[in-house]
C-alpha cells in the first residue's frame, strides 16, 4: 500500500498533537491538512489565515538553508499576512512575557504596531519600551560651513523632532490604564535602535513598513532586519 502525501501530513499532525497535548488541553483547537497543489507552503498558510486574528510561525523550518535565522516561509508570511504575525525563535517564544519592545517612526504602520504592543502589555500586565531611532545631522558636512554652535543646535532640533514623533504617537493611540511606557529616543538607525533593546525583550512589535524610501516593498528594511536578527519573539503588525 502506497503512503500518500496526505497520509504523511496527517501522521505528522497526530505526532505534533501528541507532543503538545498538555498545552493544547488548555485551549479550543482544530486542525487542517491542506494540499499544496504546487504552491509554496507560505501561500497555503496565508490562505488559511484569511480570517485569523494572529498567525504564529517558527523562524525556520526544514528548508535547505539551515544557517539562516529566518526562513523563506516565515519571511513571506510576515510580509503578506493581513493579520499580525508572530515569529517564534527556536530558543525562545515561551508563554511568559515580561517585557515588550515596540519600534515607531511616526508612520501609520508604526502607530498600529504601538497599539498592538500596548494591547499585549495590558493583557500580560507588563510595561512597554518604546524605541525611536533618529538621524543626527552629518557633522562631516556641517563642520566645513557651520560653527560648533550651529552643529549642536541642529542636533538639538533633531532630538526635539524625535520627541514630538513619540508624543504624537502616544497621544493618537492612547495608553491603557496600568501600562507603563518607557520611551527610548536614541540617535541611530531605526533597526539598530530596536535591536539594541530587543536583545533583552521577550516580545518585539513593529509595523510592516514605515517611512522607508522603497514604497513598493511590503516589508520595510527595518522590519526585515529586526525579523532576521532579534533573538526573541517578533510580532509584525500589517
Amino acid at each position: 500500500m502506497t503512503t500518500s502525501s496526505r497520509d504523511i501530513g496527517e501522521a505528522t499532525m497526530e505526532a505534533v498533537i501528541e507532543h503538545n497535548a498538555k498545552a493544547l488541553g488548555r485551549v479550543a483547537w482544530t486542525t487542517a491538512v491542506v494540499p499544496l497543489l504546487g504552491r509554496p507552503y507560505a501561500d497555503a498558510v496565508l490562505e488559511e489565515s484569511d480570517d485569523a486574528d494572529l498567525v504564529v510561525v517558527g523562524s525556520r523550518g526544514l528548508g535547505g538553508f539551515t544557517e539562516l535565522l529566518l526562513g523563506s516561509t516565515s519571511h513571506r508570511v510576515a510580509a503578506h499576512a493581513t493579520c499580525p504575525v508572530a515569529v517564534i525563535r527556536d530558543a525562545g517564544g515561551g508563554a511568559d512575557v515580561a517585557s515588550v519592545v515596540v519600534g515607531i517612526d511616526g508612520s501609520r504602520a508604526a502607530r498600529r504596531a504601538l497599539r498592538g504592543a500596548l494591547a499585549e502589555a495590558a493583557l500580560r500586565g507588563v510595561g512597554v519600551t518604546l524605541v525611536h531611532g533618529f538621524a543626527l545631522p552629518d557633522t562631516a558636512l556641517l563642520s566645513g560651513v557651520a560653527t560648533r554652535e550651529h552643529i549642536e543646535s541642529a542636533r538639538a532640533e533633531a532630538r526635539t523632532s524625535a520627541d514630538r514623533v513619540v508624543e504624537s504617537a502616544l497621544a493618537a493611540v492612547g495608553v491603557p490604564d496600568g501600562v507603563t511606557v518607557t520611551p527610548q529616543i536614541v540617535p541611530g538607525t531605526p533597526s539598530g535602535a530596536i535591536l539594541a533593546h530587543a536583545t533583552s525583550a521577550d516580545l518585539t512589535v513593529l509595523g510592516t513598513r514605515g517611512f522607508g524610501r522603497v514604497r513598493r516593498a511590503v516589508l520595510g528594511s527595518t522590519s526585515h532586519q529586526v525579523l532576521h536578527h532579534a533573538p526573541g519573539t517578533v510580532v509584525v503588525v500589517p
